[in-house]
């Protein structure tokens, strides 16, 4: 038997205080999705940050042009 969730519940503690959020799985997979996009941002400024030779895809499109390679 399934039980449908109309809205977000918060779960709380004998003192009324939230414990625990109760998602639908649509809410839960799009919560993720958005996590993991923010960790790949964070990779990215890291990457940025630590590779001091690192140029754009436009610039390196330019660059392999005027060598011939594409």
């Amino acid at each position: 038997m399934t039980t449908k969730v109309k809205a977000n519940h918060f779960l709380v503690d004998e003192h009324g205080r939230p414990e625990a959020v109760v998602l639908s799985l649509t809410d839960y997979k799009r919560l993720l999705r958005r996590l993991e996009d923010q960790e790949d941002v964070l990779a990215l400024k890291r990457a940025i940050q630590t590779s001091p030779g690192l140029v754009s895809h436009a610039t390196l499109v330019e660059r392999l042009k005027r060598q011939g390679l594409l």
